[in-house]
């Protein structure tokens, strides 16, 4: 009993710091304030820059393994916003933001690429292929060819632009992408969207800066107060 005692008192006397910040969660550890400092600012500037970096190399097919790294990234910038912040809570609004990091700039650079050097090419459809999906949706990848002969990157139309073994041996007018980045895609796309992406990504490194600091400040204050 005694010795329970004296643990139930050593625990009351903990610092708050212990009990209320990242140092007190599981394999989270307990920074200095310098350290909050300096892990607050790289956490908040590294963090979107290289989602967004990932992001748009995982847009060209050939690097698609860019997401791994752009997950590992946000991993670790969760981490580091865990390791700052006094509330766990915090980490909720963070996922949103480092998806929308790594995602909306995967999405959004082969339209931008598109819109300003796509060129109308027309191509053959070769072969088309189906897959069922998790839910039962049957969905289509057309294989195609250049009319010119010329070599084609990424010679596939998605499901979007594939219907079905109808279109094969059928003539099809595509933009290229001259540098061969982005795979092709139908002229009927519509870029309206675009600047929405752009402004969406701006706004998504601004909050996570902001939550980030934030939650530097309050834990700083807390340190400063038990100090």
């Amino acid at each position: 009993m005694a010795g329970v005692k004296a643990g139930q008192g050593q625990r009351e006397h903990w610092p708050a710091n212990e009990r209320r910040t990242g140092g007190a969660r599981r394999g989270i550890p307990r920074l200095t304030q310098r350290q909050v400092r300096r892990t607050s600012v790289f956490v908040a500037i590294l963090t979107p820059l290289l989602l967004a970096g990932f992001g748009v190399l995982a847009s060209n097919p050939d690097y698609g393994a860019a997401l791994v790294g752009g997950v590992a990234v946000m991993i670790a910038g969760l981490y580091g916003l865990l390791a700052v912040a006094s509330r766990g809570w915090l980490v909720l609004p963070g996922v949103l933001l480092v998806i929308a990091l790594l995602s909306v700039p995967a999405a959004v650079f082969p339209s931008e690429i598109m819109l300003h050097r796509g060129v109308r090419t027309d191509v053959v459809v070769t072969a088309a292929h189906s897959s069922k999906g998790k839910n039962g949706t049957l969905s289509w990848t057309c294989d195609i060819r250049r009319v010119d002969g010329k070599p084609l990157p990424h010679a596939t139309l998605g499901d979007s632009d594939c219907w079905g073994t109808s279109q094969v041996g059928t003539t099809e007018t595509v933009l290229v992408d001259p540098d061969g980045w982005a795979p092709p895609v139908s002229t009927d796309v519509d870029y309206s969207g675009l600047d929405t992406g752009g402004y969406l990504v701006g706004v998504a490194a601004v909050l996570w800066a902001l939550l980030v600091l934030s939650a530097a400040r309050g834990t700083l204050r807390r340190l400063s107060a038990e100090s």
